[in-house]
């Protein structure tokens, strides 16, 4: 049942506005692996879905604020969205969660700057969340860069869904190499270096640069 009523009425709408993509080759030929990516818009996360489902024909897992998968309801959330919920307080209980799905030859996705960024030219300090995982399951870790007009806000972008001239091109670069941080002891500056790696080539997939 997992992604039915997605697929069958809000995907579709969702999927016909990806109108362009480029780097599809950089994808892995099979799970499991993580993907991370700029948060330009509302629909990011669904897009990014139905395109990895159309794909692999599997679920993708995503992190999620608490506030967002609580809308869902948990069970719905977690079973039909593949939401994994953030606590603030328990962040660690988050990446686990995500780990053990990577583990079981699964896919995560990760918006790194951790909110949607209006900023045309940079990109907001990463978060380290998704190097973890990667370096905790040395799984390849897949930066896309994405352009999204149809709206960041909830409201604009379902009016977007309808837009002719709204859509989303995806840029997908080729796995980040971490193999110089690996078997290193995994500290503040290690996590901030390895993140960083990881947001220059977001921010060249998607026309921004990374300040931090």
């Amino acid at each position: 049942m997992a992604y039915f009523g997605v697929r069958q009425i809000f995907g579709p709408l969702v999927y016909r506005k990806i109108r362009e993509t480029k780097g599809e080759e950089n994808l892995p030929p099979k799970p499991p692996f993580i993907i991370a990516a700029n948060h330009a818009g509302f629909l990011d996360a669904p897009a990014l879905v139905m395109y990895i489902w159309h794909t692999y024909n599997r679920l993708t897992h995503y992190i999620t604020k608490r506030e967002f998968w609580k809308l869902w309801g948990g069970p719905l959330a977690r079973r039909w969205m593949g939401m994994i919920p953030l606590n603030d307080d328990r962040k660690a209980d988050s990446l686990s969660e995500a780990i053990k799905v990577l583990q079981k030859q699964g896919i995560v996705g990760v918006f790194p700057e951790g909110t949607r960024n209006p900023d045309p030219q940079h990109l907001l300090k990463g978060k380290t969340g998704a190097v973890r995982m990667a370096l905790a399951t040395d799984v390849p870790l897949i930066p896309i860069g994405l352009f999204n007009t149809t709206g960041q806000l909830i409201g604009s972008a379902i009016k977007g869904l309808f837009e002719k001239k709204s859509c989303i091109r995806l840029t997908i670069g080729r796995m980040v190499d971490l193999s110089e941080f690996k078997g290193r002891p995994i500290d503040r500056p290690l996590l901030e270096a390895a993140t960083k790696k990881l947001m220059v080539a977001i921010g060249q997939l998607c026309g921004k640069t990374y300040p931090y």
